[in-house]
């Protein structure tokens, strides 16, 4: 009996820690989800760990995401990192300071190829968040860090 718990325990123990590292797309995928036709409100903030003013709001993004948990409103988190820092710092950092999100790592490093389709105006800068209900046509984005008061108040405009 014991030869076969400690698998199904190794094996579980696997589920857990790969459900804690970000998933790497490419643009076709990141097109699909910000169209995904969900009556859900969808916040989708680009972030990187290197980037100081994102480490920063991604604590008011967590505690919204945690206390909005059972209404119509995903949280995603798409990582701008580089490919290569991973393993290293992403993954990482995503276990402990993320943990249950959904997190993307957009690998594509032609930025003129799809930023301005997430938004005209995005220059390209971070952090940036865009808001999206396809089905009530909600698209806004906001080209700068937001406060927890700025956040909240976003999100309760258009649940």
């Amino acid at each position: 009996m014991l030869k076969f718990l400690l698998p199904l325990a190794l094996f579980l123990i696997s589920l857990l820690s790969f459900a804690q590292k970000p998933k790497t797309i490419k643009w076709a995928e990141m097109e699909k989800m910000l169209n995904d036709p969900s009556d859900s409100l969808t916040v989708i903030n680009f972030w990187a760990t290197w980037c100081k003013p994102c480490i920063k709001e991604i604590p008011h993004f967590e505690t919204a995401r945690k206390t909005k948990a059972g209404k119509p409103i995903r949280f995603w988190y798409v990582s701008l990192d580089f490919i290569d820092q991973k393993k290293a710092r992403l993954d990482p950092f995503v276990k402990a300071r993320m943990n249950g999100a959904k997190v993307f790592l957009l690998d594509e490093t032609n930025y003129d190829k799809w930023i301005s389709k997430i938004d005209p105006s995005w220059s390209g800068g971070i952090p940036v968040t865009l808001f999206v209900n396809n089905s009530k046509k909600i698209h806004k984005f906001y080209n700068s860090e937001l406060s927890e008061a700025q956040l909240n108040e976003i999100i309760s405009t258009h649940l």
